[in-house]
């Protein structure tokens, strides 16, 4: 509390001098805040004083929520599955969230943590009640892909990104304060904090390389950018590594002198020019990675795919952390003969290489651990747990890491805090009953990938397999940081709409918005997964943010989207009927399995039932966009439901209703529209 009151007088402060030409979308003005002019040339913006707009919001939005702060801790108890079902996650690059154009320039001003706190509100009016961060950590311009690099190149994993610092509070606030109050800021208004975390893969100049070489792989810098992993087998074939397939590996044309490629740390090669390298580093604060270059002619190895034969290029901005200092036995039994020249047996006599099988070290492993580097990462999260009071993150990447360090990096965790909230990055929810033995309380699931096939016979069954078989929950997102935008690959507001409700309704499932869902954005902020290089290209020519992705480039939201109120309506439906009927919802046994089932080239329908309290609800779609369909409600309803002589319509025509409906009736299902009603009202309930 006490670094947010700081940034207030910090903000009040600056009003007394400022006559800053500030320009914010004006859906920011949530509050009614008056102070404000118009520009005819800008609209849909507002021009304010910053400092006296974000302490009014701060001041009126967040303090005013002081005398009734829920005990955060307490509602993200990790043996009650129950209490997550309860939560609506929002997820953000926070660098990006709040990016703006606010002066007469052309320049894009960054999102930080301050504007950032100042939305918290219009989340929380989405029925919000976990934010989860992409990495806000501090990130490296070297090999940066785009304009500005992405945050998943980490370069100190105890460091924030300054860039989210906001300006506006000058150097007393440092970034670690802000992110102080943004996380006291969330607590305040009962929104649990997420971070994604990523330890596999870091920047290629990590900050660690000054102290610790020997934990990167290297190669000569001849070889840098041509870099490519092996091609495996004569068919190209993608495919996993695996016992099968890890001998077509080491067999590839061309193995030895890819293996060649790499060469030891400068540590290794040259320890009296390595120090005077380090001494250079630290006198001018030069980057570390470009001496290392220009005085040994090598560079750490780009980052790559753990597939076999996978068309994406390497990945120039990352590296992958040597986690053993040893090769693991499987690949020394591939080798075989084939050693390299060198003395040192650890790697065969290789200089330490990594393929991928390297880079799947939950399924080869070195006998000798890198203890040193296994303590800086399992330590990383328990960091932030106790300087800023996090309340949960995502690993990303999790399941590709040694069990005993991911093990040991949960007990860590556990120890600071029983009931941190654990994500693991699984899109297979076969694999949920082991991450649930060590711990992980969620999972992310696949479901954003059947969307595109929503009016198949066969959907329903396809989704219902993702949520009811998983031992964990898994998130229902219409759309990922990494995917095609939902408003891009749906366009149609009546699939919207479909899509939304089921995210909310579905079992065993927890609602995940990606920031500019509620805008309806189409502009992707990745190509990593079902997208290809033409996906960037889906905004008009002239567009500011045409051809460029959040992730790499400076980029901002459409917050002036003229479908941002029929959206933020229909997710704040969505919540309000997710709500009334959260004790449905959250028990497996009530969903109705074989009603969900029934295959139809027309109607998708599922629902719940809670036989002692006689009280569920039914979701009925027309999945034809071009005709009616017309219900006969003593056909189509479960059997429970034709017990009385009427049901409630809860929802329909694109609004919440409260009326009854004769089961002698027949409903016409418009095109495209999505109908929920229920059984009479259980005894006590209020709707």
């Amino acid at each position: 509390m006490d670094t947010l009151v700081a940034i207030i007088n910090q903000l009040k402060a600056g009003e007394q001098t400022s006559n800053a030409c500030y320009f914010i979308p004006e859906v920011w003005n949530y509050f009614g805040y008056q102070d404000y002019q118009r520009d005819p040339a800008r609209p849909g913006e507002i021009k304010v004083c910053p400092y006296r707009f974000f302490r009014s919001c701060l001041e009126g939005e967040l303090l005013k929520s002081t005398n009734k702060t829920p005990n955060v801790q307490k509602l993200s108890a990790p043996d009650n599955e129950g209490s997550l079902l309860d939560q609506i996650i929002y997820g953000m690059l926070p660098r990006f969230f709040t990016a703006w154009p606010h002066d007469s320039s052309s320049r894009i001003y960054p999102g930080t943590l301050l504007k950032t706190m100042a939305l918290l509100p219009l989340l929380k009016d989405l029925g919000v009640s976990i934010v989860y961060l992409l990495p806000p950590f501090e990130t490296s311009y070297k090999y940066p892909k785009g304009e500005i690099g992405s945050p998943y190149a980490i370069k100190n994993h105890y460091g924030l990104d300054w860039n989210l610092h906001d300006p506006l509070l000058g150097e007393t606030i440092s970034i670690e304060d802000e992110f102080k109050a943004f996380v006291t800021a969330c607590h305040l208004l009962g929104i649990k904090v997420m971070v994604d975390f990523v330890f596999r893969t870091v920047a290629r100049d990590h900050d660690l390389i000054s102290e610790h070489p020997e934990w990167f792989y290297w190669i000569e810098t001849q070889h840098n950018k041509d870099f490519s992993t092996l091609a495996v087998g004569k068919d190209g074939k993608f495919m996993p590594v695996n016992a099968k397939t890890i001998k077509r590996l080491y067999q590839a044309e061309g193995i030895q002198e890819h293996l060649q490629k790499f060469t030891f740390p400068p540590s290794v090669i040259d320890p009296q020019r390595w120090d005077e390298v380090k001494a250079q580093h630290r006198r001018t604060g030069e980057n570390i990675l470009t001496l290392i270059e220009d005085a040994f002619q090598i560079t750490t190895v780009p980052g790559f795919s753990n597939m076999l034969n996978d068309p994406q290029p390497p990945w120039f901005d990352v590296t992958y952390l040597k986690l053993y200092f040893d090769l693991h036995p499987e690949a020394r039994s591939q080798l075989g003969n084939r050693k390299g020249s060198s003395p040192d047996p650890s790697f065969h006599g290789y200089a330490p290489f990594i393929l991928q099988d390297g880079a799947c070290a939950n399924l080869y492993r070195g006998k000798e651990v890198n203890q040193g580097l296994w303590d800086y990462i399992s330590g990383t999260i328990p960091f932030y747990q106790k300087k800023y009071g996090i309340d949960g993150a995502r690993i990303d990447m999790g399941h590709a890491l040694p069990p005993e360090l991911l093990q040991t990096m949960l007990d860590e965790i556990k120890k600071v805090n029983p009931a941190f909230l654990l994500w693991s990055e699984e899109f297979n929810y076969r694999n949920a009953p082991v991450l649930k033995d060590h711990g992980f309380h969620m999972i992310s699931g696949s479901l954003w990938s059947f969307y595109k096939n929503l009016a198949s016979k066969d959907f329903m069954p396809t989704v219902l397999a993702q949520t009811l078989r998983s031992a964990l929950p898994v998130t229902a997102a219409p759309e990922l940081p990494d995917t095609p935008r939902l408003a891009y690959y749906s366009p149609d507001q009546r699939r919207i709409e479909l899509i939304v409700f089921l995210n909310y309704l579905l079992p065993n499932a927890v609602p995940f918005l990606n920031n500019g869902v509620e805008l309806m954005e189409r502009q992707p902020m990745n190509l990593g997964l079902d997208n290809t290089e033409e996906g960037r290209f889906v905004l008009p020519v002239d567009d500011p943010i045409y051809g460029k992705l959040a992730f790499f480039d400076n980029c901002y939201l459409h917050w002036r989207s003229k479908d941002y109120v029929w959206m933020s309506t229909l997710l704040h439906n969505a919540k309000l009927i997710r709500s009334r009927y959260a004790k449905l919802i959250k028990e497996k046994a009530y969903f109705l399995k074989g009603y969900a089932k029934r295959k139809s080239d027309h109607l998708l329908r599922f629902g719940y039932y809670a036989a002692r309290e006689k009280y569920g609800f039914v979701l009925l779609a027309n999945k034809e966009l071009q005709q009616e369909v017309v219900i006969d409600c003593r056909r189509e309803l479960p059997r429970p439901f034709r017990a009385a002589p009427e049901i409630q319509l809860v929802y329909a025509a694109g609004a919440r209703q409260d009326q009854k409906w004769p089961l002698n009736k027949t409903f016409r299902l418009a095109p495209g529209e999505t109908i929920i009603v229920q059984t009479r009202e259980k005894e006590g309930s209020n709707g």
